[in-house]
């Protein structure tokens, strides 16, 4: 989303990191992850990712956060944990980028549709213990 629309980046991203850890999630396609919804468990949530070369994730879902320019709603987390389990690692999300480095893992860019740090959030990847 360019031309100066603003994202929304989540305001408690920890307590909705806990939240999205209790979605359960499989995959689709090779893109395509299906997320249990958080307000009806007998529904999902469809997320598509993609990773850039230049460590960016852009993910979107379909759920009403996502739709009105939210960035990183617990269904796109608990994709891409998801994910990160197949390849036996475990992601913590991050407002700032300050907050992802300070952690000395590898970091990666969930983008809101900009290019800019505000616009969206900072992910780290360790190894599963």
């Amino acid at each position: 989303m360019s031309g100066g629309v603003k994202m929304m980046k989540p305001k408690h991203i920890k307590l909705l990191q806990r939240q999205s850890r209790k979605l359960r999630a499989r995959r689709v396609d090779r893109n395509t992850i299906a997320v249990e919804s958080t307000t009806n468990p007998l529904a999902s949530h469809i997320v598509t990712v993609r990773f850039g070369s230049n460590g960016s994730v852009h993910a979107r879902c379909t759920c009403p956060w996502a739709q009105n320019r939210g960035v990183a709603c617990s269904h796109v987390m608990a994709a891409l944990e998801y994910l990160a389990e197949r390849k036996q690692r475990t992601l913590s999300f991050w407002e700032t980028e300050r907050e992802a480095r300070r952690q000395k893992q590898r970091v990666f860019f969930l983008s809101g549709g900009g290019i800019k740090s505000e616009d969206g959030v900072w992910i780290t990847s360790r190894g599963a213990a």
